[in-house]
């Protein structure tokens, strides 16, 4: 298993230019392609076990997250993250272009605030597949999906903190030295 410590303390000194599309590639890339897995996943216990009420209940949350995440990816890919490469690709502070939406304060804050809502969904996730364990006798699909469950929460957690405690940070410590 990757030390996250580590991991995150490497990255403190890579560039903003360079955050940004490491976030994309590996993470936002990561979400991307896993989600779709799990709600395959899902749809296969929800057919093999119709009144299985906690994968119903699964459904309903993982369901209704990845709508908010999928929301959440759009802002950052296509509003946040071109203005963060262009802070980081800054030559010439005279000729810097500003963001339409203002200064990075209130969007970082947004952001940042939907990734606490996002754990707090993925808690509910937890808590009814008691930390992503399953039952004693528990089908081969339920095992499968609880590990992909584990895995992906694992990656978010990295995935906001590393946005949260670098990326944002640089970011808005760029933009302040620009003058925004």
């Amino acid at each position: 298993m990757i030390n996250t410590t580590d991991y995150i303390s490497s990255l403190k000194a890579w560039n903003l230019d360079d955050l940004v599309d490491h976030v994309m590639n590996t993470h936002h890339a990561y979400l991307k392609a896993n989600y779709p897995l799990i709600h395959q996943l899902i749809d296969k216990l929800i057919a093999q076990e119709p009144t299985n009420e906690t994968a119903q209940k699964i459904n309903e949350l993982f369901t209704h997250f990845t709508d908010d995440l999928a929301r959440h990816l759009i802002k950052e890919e296509e509003i946040l993250f071109p203005y963060f490469k262009r802070l980081g690709q800054m030559k010439d502070k005279d000729s810097f272009e500003p963001a339409s939406f203002g200064s990075l304060p209130k969007p970082i804050e947004m952001m940042e605030n939907e990734h606490d809502d996002s754990h707090t969904q993925f808690e509910q996730i937890k808590t009814i597949t008691n930390n992503f364990t399953p039952d004693d006798g528990a089908s081969p699909v339920t095992h499968s999906l609880y590990y992909k469950l584990k895995e992906f929460d694992a990656d978010m957690d990295i995935h906001h903190e590393l946005e949260n405690e670098i990326l944002f940070v640089k970011a808005a410590e760029i933009e302040k030295e620009v003058g925004v």
